[in-house]
Formats: structure tokens, sequence, C-alpha cells
């Protein structure tokens, strides 16, 4: 591979530059960034001034290394795709009738490299591994730069393979016994609460969206690596795995957007969870291609100023692994 490669913190995460969009089709070039995708923990950014000027087709494309992209719009997102594709705009871009055409939360800036740390008193960053309300929960995420603020907007990253691998053993015991209680509903009224634009269900999208369950560690089933997962805003609450709740329970958590202190047993981790020794800050350019793994990472949107500057990403989201590349791991 003729580019300049570098690691991001170890061995986790790793990028690649001066690629190109001619790189990006080249089948050896997929081949061994996904093999290094991989191999450095589910973290791979590729960065090149070319990559500025990627089409939809060529970024789906690319996206389709790492698994099978998802066709399916979101609920309540419908209005924020790239017309075509199943691309989802993230940022605070208008379109010509002068309505949000990308989805957008208010998020705090980092008032510096300290700030990357979970802090339990204000709660932020949020730390999270996506989508673990949907019954199948997809496996990772492509996100593309199309638009870069001068500052701020960078996205972390963390790595739950090494940080569960220092955890004590009893630790690690109790963790595999516990599962996380993850609701759409729950997420997006918890969101709407600081970003009132943010969209809540309705009650019927509420009964077409039950809540899902996910282990709180997880074994990657190609790697075969275990880490800490299932910590996102829908997650409400942690239980034994098989327990029951009330329904009344999950009433007040959905609607209300209330965790239950269950989810301590993760939150009070996070700030070991997200240390220096296992976190990564991506600061973005326009062109960066950043494809990352749910299975083994979990990440964090941090803020800019949305006031007085644009910030366009766009979304893949990966369902499944590619059955082609994950035969050759």
């Amino acid at each position: 591979m003729k580019h300049s490669i570098s690691t991001l913190n170890g061995e986790f995460g790793l990028k690649i530059e001066e690629v190109t969009r001619k790189d990006l089709c080249d089948d050896g070039f997929k081949a061994e960034a996904y093999d290094l995708w991989m191999k450095h923990g589910g973290l791979l950014a590729v960065r090149g001034s070319d990559l500025a000027n990627v089409l939809p087709e060529e970024l789906l494309a690319w996206s389709e290394v790492f698994g099978v992209v998802e066709q399916k719009t979101q609920t309540g997102r419908e209005d924020k795709i790239v017309p075509g594709f199943p691309i989802l705009r993230i940022g605070n871009v208008k379109g010509k009738n002068g309505k949000p055409s990308a989805q957008f939360a208010i998020v705090p800036q980092l008032k510096d490299d300290t700030d990357i740390r979970y802090n339990p008193k204000t709660r932020r960053p949020v730390w999270h591994t996506d989508s673990t309300f949907r019954e199948k929960p997809p496996i990772g995420s492509v996100f593309h730069c199309k638009i870069a603020p001068p500052a701020g907007g960078a996205t972390l990253f963390s790595d739950m393979r090494t940080a569960y691998e220092r955890l004590d053993t009893e630790k690690q015991q109790d963790l595999a016994s516990l599962e996380a209680v993850c609701s759409l509903a729950h997420h997006d009224k918890k969101i709407n609460a600081y970003s009132p634009e943010y969209p809540v269900l309705t009650p019927e999208q509420r009964a077409e969206n039950p809540p899902n369950r996910v282990p709180l560690v997880l074994k990657h089933p190609l790697t075969g690596e275990v880490a800490v997962y299932g910590l996102n805003s829908s997650t409400c609450a942690i239980v034994p795995i098989g327990q029951q709740i009330k329904q009344s329970d999950l009433d007040h958590w959905d609607l209300e957007g209330v965790e239950d202190k269950s989810v301590l047993i993760l939150r009070d981790l996070l700030p070991y969870l997200t240390g220096p020794e296992f976190s990564v800050k991506w600061e973005w350019q326009p062109g960066d291609i950043v494809a990352w793994d749910n299975r083994s990472t979990i990440h964090a949107a941090t803020g800019f100023d949305y006031k007085n500057n644009k910030r366009e990403m766009w979304r893949l989201t990966l369902n499944e692994d590619n059955p082609s590349m994950a035969a050759t791991i």
C-alpha cells in the first residue's frame, strides 16, 4: 500500500493518508484496508484532498467494503437523506426552502483534551454504541466529511476491546451476567430535552419500535475479541439477562426520557473506558472517511460554533458483515 499509514492510539485505529477516489475503487486497496480495519480494533480513517469530491455512489461502494449497507431510512429522518441514496446527512445545513436538510443536535464543544474523558457530573461527552435499540443492531458506520467548521466538531472514539481486557476478572464476570434494555423512544425523548428540534416518536412509531436487549459483554463474531458493549442514549435500564420489566417502568423511561439508576453500572465505568489510554479524537477535514465497528468501539460527537459555521457529514449504516470480506478473516 503506497500511502502514509499511522496508528491513532497504540494499536487502536489506523489512518491512511494521500488516498484518492481511484484508490477507493481498487480491489487490492479495499482488501488491505478491510484487513487493517479488523486488526486495529475496527477504526479506519482515509484522508486525501481528492476525497473532498467523492460522489454519493463512490461513498456507497467504499462503505460496502466494510459491511452490508442499510437501505431503509430510520424512522423520523426521511427528509434528511441524500436523494436516491441510503446516506443520512448530519449537521446544520439547510435546503433551498430554508428547512433543515440534516439531522442536528446541539452538543457542547470541547474546552480542551481533558474533556474527552466522560464527566459523570455533566454526563458529557455522550459516549455510546450505535442503535442498540434495534432488533439487530448495526455492526458499524461510515462517516464522510463534506463541510467542516474551522474548529470543533471532532468525533471521539474509544477502544472497548483493550478496556475490557484490562478489567479485573470479577468485573468482567459481573458485566457478562447483564444486559441493557434499549428503547428508541427513550433515546429520542432524552435528546429532545436538550435539543428541541430533535424529533420524538409518535405513539404509533413507539409501538412499531419496541425495546431491544443487548449484552454488556460482546464477543466479536469474526475476530473473537471481547469488548464492553451496550451503552447508547437509548439504554434505559440494565438488568440480569432475561429478567422481566414492568410496562409502567418502560413507559416512564420512554415518555420522560429518564434512565433507571441501574444504567450507572455502565456510566460509572465510562471515565475509565474513555481515558487517554483508550481514546482517539478525530478532527475532520473535508473529504475524510472514517469507518468504525460498533462491536469493538464506542464514540461521541463534539460541538462547534453552529451559529456562525456550517457542518455537513454523510453517514451510512452497516447492517451486517460483508460476506466476501468476512471470509478472509
